[in-house]
């Protein structure tokens, strides 16, 4: 139990600082923030491989990570809802369903970070949106141009790996 738990301990450091390096190779970045990358992809295959749990507390520490890497900050819930919560909700698709259906594992974990990056962008960032746009309609806009490729692009990524059992599923249980 304790060297299954250290293995799951080093992959978490190992997967988590993957999805850092990965953070800095952008597709393409965003005006205002965000930017389309994969690294998304190492806490789905960390939530795939050892569970929800970890894939949440994976996704929280890329959160903190990029948070002290290139902060951007107005208010502390703001901090909370741009940086731990998004990514630390991608780790859901290590739960139940989510975890066998890798489709819908990474559409539900995008889709909630997605939902948490929108409710950030009406609360904190509405006055970026242009005259007579609503908040809601301009946030929702912003953060699909570079979430919705993104996602596309890990699930395709996924997919892939799929093939290859061993990347997506642990060899100690």
């Amino acid at each position: 139990m304790r060297d299954k738990n250290l293995k799951i301990m080093v992959e978490v450091s190992l997967l988590v600082a993957t999805a850092v390096l990965l953070s800095f190779l952008k597709l393409f970045p965003m005006a205002y923030g965000g930017s389309v990358s994969l690294d998304m992809l190492p806490i789905f295959i960390l939530a795939f491989r050892h569970g929800g749990k970890a894939g949440m507390l994976g996704g929280a520490l890329l959160g903190v990570i990029k948070l002290l890497i290139n902060p951007y900050y107005i208010h502390p819930v703001q901090v909370l809802l741009d940086y731990p919560v998004p990514f630390m909700l991608l780790g859901v698709a290590g739960f139940g369903i989510l975890r066998k259906n890798r489709i819908l594992g990474v559409l539900a974990g995008s889709f909630l970070r997605f939902i948490i990056h929108v409710v950030a962008g009406v609360v904190f960032f509405a006055e970026y949106a242009p005259e007579g746009t609503p908040a809601l309609l301009y946030s929702m806009g912003y953060n699909a141009s570079y979430l919705v490729p993104e996602a596309i692009l890990v699930l395709l990524v996924v997919l892939l790996l799929g093939r290859r059992r061993e990347i997506l599923e642990p060899d100690f249980k």
